[in-house]
């Protein structure tokens, strides 16, 4: 698929909508936009083992050792580039990253049937950021994603990983999003499966030397009981994973809330004229 986005245009998939919400009209989304890049988010968590002070050290320590040309080279890299790109950004000579991929408009997210939010998170808490049990944590999640985004047929709708502010919580969150509930326990009890094979893992190894902690969360959402606001977001959350569809009114949450109970009405009340 082309990786231009078409909805920089605003052009969406006409269906002959008489909807006055327009909630029937598709935004496409490029399918390499489904994909949740890992990358260096893996690695963050490292962060919360650093403070300023660290950096700052680090800093003072350098200056003391390093010649003053390794010393120059270093705050070029480290300090006069980004501020020259971000400079170049601000008079618009250089594009904001991923800036054609942001849906430059007032979009929800349209997910017809029930659904399920799966969260799932981990934190450090040991003081090695270094930790064997933790990388491999991070190889899980990085093989529980690959291994979701291959099956099809998994009744995965799609995903993203997150990581938290708040060091005292959680520091990484894959928010996921399933078709069934009964999909979801199929895939985390499948036998030799990456989840499977974590969290055997963990109960068996890891556990009692609680190096790091996991969490998850489930939610069932039944038909049409949620609503979604996104304005000049990339595609993101729900509207990600399932449908995007134009928004054309203000303060409609609780329109949109009701979406899927007024359709159905109006389907039933089609039907029952058409019987008549």
């Amino acid at each position: 698929m082309d990786n231009s986005c078409p909805f920089e245009n605003g052009k969406v998939n006409e269906k002959n909508s008489t909807n006055e919400n327009n909630w029937d009209k598709i935004i496409p989304i490029p399918a390499y936009l489904k994909k949740a890049k890992y990358g260096l988010i893996g690695y963050m968590p490292m962060f919360f083992f650093i403070s300023p002070y660290h950096l700052v050290g680090i800093g003072l320590f350098a200056s003391l050792l390093l010649p003053t040309i390794v010393i120059g080279i270093l705050s070029f890299i480290f300090v006069i580039y980004p501020l020259v790109k971000q400079i170049l950004r601000y008079f618009n000579w250089l594009p904001m990253p991923h800036s054609t991929e942001i849906l430059r408009t007032t979009y929800s997210a349209r997910c017809d049937g029930d659904f399920v939010v799966f969260l799932i998170g981990s934190r450090p808490n040991g003081p090695n950021p270094f930790e064997k049990s933790f990388i491999d944590l991070k190889s899980a999640f990085q093989s529980m994603i690959k291994d979701l985004e291959s099956d099809s047929t998994s009744g995965y709708m799609g995903g993203d990983l997150y990581v938290g502010a708040n060091e005292r919580k959680s520091s990484v969150l894959y928010v996921q999003y399933w078709r069934n509930y009964e999909s979801l326990q199929g895939w985390t009890h499948k036998k030799m499966g990456v989840h499977f094979k974590s969290v055997t893992q963990y109960m068996n190894k890891d556990r009692s030397a609680g190096l790091y902690g996991i969490w998850h969360e489930t939610y069932k959402v039944r038909d049409g009981e949620y609503e979604s606001i996104y304005e000049n977001m990339p595609p993101i959350g729900l509207a990600l994973a399932t449908s995007a569809v134009p928004e054309t009114k203000k303060n409609n949450g609780q329109n949109r809330m009701q979406r899927r109970s007024k359709e159905k009405q109006a389907e039933v009340t089609k039907n029952t004229s058409g019987t008549d």
